[in-house]
């Protein structure tokens, strides 16, 4: 992999616990703006793009309320972006049933609450639920902010691709598959 062009933006709270190897799944709908039936997957490789829009301390499970004050404290300066880790979807899939995504705790961050207000926004739309393979860079990737990227949209174009070459698993292959065979046995991802 030689460099990733498009960005997905998530919540910085989230791409704490990813960074560590404690969330695993991507669980979207989409953004406020985005046209047609929720979240769509644009590419199986995205650098994260990290946000600081509608997340809130209260949507985490107590464990890891304490990331919402660590991202805020590594926020890039005002009208720049620092781009650290970057992902591959490595399976997906989409549901409704709020029991599932009880089931997947393991697997993120968020409470129920969380996870029940995002089943009734857009009833209509079901959750994507994303396995995601976390890659952190060696060093962070800091790209000025463009207008074209606002707005509450899941993906942005960057201007130049961001180079992968410098970016190793944030969880070893061996911990990577126990945990995804883990989630397997949970949810029949494709």
């Amino acid at each position: 992999m030689s460099g990733a062009a498009i960005a997905l933006k998530e919540w910085a709270t989230v791409l704490e616990a990813m960074g560590r190897g404690e969330q695993l799944l991507l669980i979207r709908k989409g953004g406020l703006i985005e046209p047609g039936s929720g979240f769509e997957l644009l590419s199986n490789t995205f650098v994260f793009y990290p946000t600081f829009e509608h997340q809130a301390v209260n949507y985490l499970r107590a464990p890891y309320q304490r990331y919402f004050e660590e991202a805020t404290q590594r926020r890039a300066v005002e009208g720049q972006v620092r781009i650290e880790l970057f992902g591959v979807a490595v399976a997906s899939m989409r549901s409704t049933d709020p029991d599932l995504l009880g089931r997947l705790e393991a697997f993120h961050i968020y409470n129920r609450e969380f996870l029940s207000q995002r089943l009734k926004w857009q009833p209509d739309q079901p959750l994507m639920v994303v396995l995601i393979r976390a890659f952190r860079f060696a060093s962070p990737v800091t790209l000025p902010v463009l207008p074209r990227y606002a707005g509450c949209k899941s993906w942005v174009e960057l201007d130049s691709p961001v180079p992968l070459a410098t970016a190793r698993p944030v969880l070893e292959d061996a911990d990577f598959k126990r945990r995804a065979a883990e989630l397997s046995a949970i949810l029949p991802l494709a």
